[in-house]
């Protein structure tokens, strides 16, 4: 006997019909017509529909996330980022209790797993205001929610590395506590102002990950200059200490969206430098804070996504922030932010769709470094059928995620657009 059999389902390639067989939350056989529907506990004819692996959010702040109502800067005139923002930040997360935290991060992590997310990369505040609270918070959320959702925890330097030596130390307590990833954010350093000091900032970061002998996660070139050269490039530096330390394909990089305001040459030498070094680029498609001073030639905030696609570069997408002090906005839908994306980085053709949803699926995985994930037979059965018969065809018509499996169990269902479906 099989725990389940998926029939009549669509890959992204347009194999079909195909069946997956799952026990035990994996996959144990896959192909047109297996014949094993009298070996199966459960059976569930998928009529036609598309069959991906999980979707995977590869960079959300969840500890912020859904945060309580708050007054919002600017409201007759554009504001300026990041300093008001910031601002507005600090003022309400000191008052945040580790209930309060709990709670929210549960609510996104349910609108996460409605929506097929089955893995993700928490981006979690820790420094010397709120100190250990909101890791501690998010360990408790990873492991009341383990069924349905992966959690990977990156502690996040909300105040920076480099004013107080005992900041280290509390990083480093974190990691025996529980967290996974090391972070990094030298525009929220005070003691970064400069490219020396951001460059210490991201030294000591790459320094600590390589101690705790864990992946490096750093918000890199958040912001829009005017005119932006080689060396005034972090991810360039990024790339450049990965490579001498030895660090390849552990480190990951968010946003760069500085890369967006390099003249031709200089991003092409900067995405030559990403690739040596196995960078992988997460690109946060919110377009909502960035441009807002342009007066023309407005500035859409992204990175060169399609270049260093085309270069070879591992590059995902994520939600980044979602209705928060940064961003009133977000559902914690990767299917929604890929087509953001699309009208974004102007990905609008059926191979690009098909792009976008590798991005934040396969690509999003290789971030993650996940094992065993995928469609094939011995991979982990984390599954979302979606309604539609292509990849292009779901982000276009941002489809419902009919059925979401989670280690080889039907973990939710939703149904608002099709009625047609029938579990046996």
């Amino acid at each position: 006997m099989i725990d389940l059999l998926l029939k009549n389902g669509i890959l992204s390639d347009g194999s079909c019909p195909v069946e997956l067989a799952i026990d035990k939350g994996m996959i144990v056989n896959r192909g047109h017509h297996l014949d094993l529907d009298q070996q199966a506990r459960q059976v569930m004819d998928l009529q036609g529909r598309l069959v991906i692996p999980a979707f995977v959010e590869s960079h959300v702040h969840l500890d912020i996330a859904l945060m309580n109502p708050w007054e919002r800067p600017g409201r007759s005139a554009p504001f300026r980022l990041p300093v008001e923002l910031n601002q507005v930040m600090e003022q309400h997360r000191k008052a945040f209790t580790q209930q309060d935290i709990e709670e929210r991060a549960g609510m996104a992590l349910e609108m996460a797993f409605r929506h097929g997310i089955t893995f993700l990369r928490a981006q979690c505040h820790l420094d010397r205001s709120v100190g250990l609270k909101h890791i501690e918070a998010l360990l408790n959320v990873r492991q009341k929610y383990s069924g349905c959702v992966d959690i990977q925890i990156v502690a996040f330097p909300q105040q920076g590395l480099l004013d107080q030596p005992q900041t280290l130390d509390l990083f480093r307590e974190a990691f025996k506590m529980g967290a996974d990833v090391m972070g990094g954010g030298s525009n929220l350093d005070p003691a970064a102002a400069t490219m020396e000091g951001v460059q210490r900032h991201i030294n000591a970061a790459l320094a600590l990950a390589m101690e705790m002998d864990v992946d490096l996660d750093i918000h890199a070139d958040l912001g829009l200059p005017e005119r932006v050269e080689l060396q005034d490039l972090e991810v360039v530096y990024i790339a450049q200490r990965t490579k001498e330390v030895g660090y390849q394909n552990r480190v990951t990089v968010g946003h760069v969206c500085a890369l967006d305001s390099a003249e031709p040459d200089v991003a092409e030498s900067a995405i030559a430098w990403i690739h040596e070094a196995q960078l992988n680029v997460v690109s946060q498609p919110d377009m909502y804070r960035l441009g807002r001073e342009d007066h023309r030639s407005v500035r859409r905030g992204l990175t060169r996504v399609k270049q260093m696609l085309n270069a070879g570069i591992n590059v995902a997408f994520a939600s980044n922030n979602v209705r928060d002090a940064y961003r009133p906005l977000g559902n914690l839908d990767l299917l929604e932010e890929g087509l953001i994306l699309a009208y974004g980085a102007h990905m609008d053709t059926v191979l690009e769709l098909e792009t976008l949803m590798r991005m934040c699926t396969e690509n999003a995985a290789r971030v993650l470094h996940l094992n065993k994930y995928g469609l094939n037979v011995g991979d982990t059965a984390d599954i979302v059928v979606l309604d539609a018969v292509s990849p292009s065809a779901a982000l276009v018509g941002q489809a419902e995620k009919l059925y979401v499996i989670k280690n080889g169990k039907l973990a939710a269902a939703n149904w608002c657009k099709s009625e047609t479906y029938k579990v046996n």
